[in-house]
């Protein structure tokens, strides 16, 4: 069973099998909770039972539980970030909070003007900083899950970014969607194009050695041809 409906595709890609029953590697990778996990499947127009929405996210957590260990060091950072404290999150001092923000490793920062600790209708202790919109200034909830989930973000758009300066070197880049690279190269160099941008895309930054990365490539006349 494929709980993952709207991004599992024919390959099942984002749910693996184990003996204790389908395992949900996507949709719960920033601490979402059973009762969210319950809202978000009946929008893909599937009702599952609370407690079942309760066991496929403990067999979850139980099988990463680096992954809530982030999350709650994450927590700690943002709670650290609200008195202007430092922190690391992760290995190595990658990544810095500090006063503000998180440092990344390009030197660009995720800012959280504002920050700061609040006390919800039901009484639970939260934090939230001031988010731009339009005019408006929005009180934007921050927690542990959702500063990991902007970390994984900001540092896959360094890494594609430095990946289209490399291509950029030989080729001409014309487009990036999300995770992907679109340039132009002469047909009877299409092959040797497409080995050279694979192998670029394949080198992990040196801030982080070790990171496993992959692609797939297609080629077109056209995007999408």
């Amino acid at each position: 069973m494929t709980y993952d409906i709207a991004y599992a595709g024919p390959r099942n890609r984002f749910t693996v099998a184990t003996d204790k029953g389908p395992l949900i590697v996507h949709n719960c990778g920033y601490s979402m909770g059973p009762a969210k996990f319950q809202a978000q499947l009946l929008t893909f127009g599937v009702n599952l039972p609370l407690e079942e929405c309760q066991r496929i996210i403990k067999v979850y957590r139980d099988a990463y539980p680096a992954i809530p260990a982030l999350w709650r060091q994450a927590q700690d950072a943002v709670i650290a970030m609200s008195r202007g404290q430092g922190a690391e999150i992760g290995r190595d001092g990658i990544i810095k909070v500090i006063a503000g923000g998180v440092l990344l490793p390009n030197g660009m920062m995720l800012r959280y003007p504002n920050l700061r600790e609040v006390v919800d209708e039901n009484g639970k202790r939260e934090f939230v900083y001031d988010q731009k919109r339009g005019r408006a200034v929005i009180p934007t909830r921050l927690y542990g899950g959702k500063l990991v989930e902007n970390i994984c973000q900001a540092l896959a758009r360094i890494v594609i970014g430095e990946q289209m300066l490399k291509v950029a070197r030989k080729l001409r880049v014309v487009m990036t969607v999300h995770d992907a690279i679109g340039s132009l190269a002469p047909t009877a160099e299409a092959e040797q194009a497409r080995a050279f941008v694979e192998q670029e895309m394949r080198v992990a930054p040196a801030w982080a050695v070790g990171l496993p990365l992959n692609c797939e490539s297609k080629m077109g006349a056209t995007y999408g041809g």
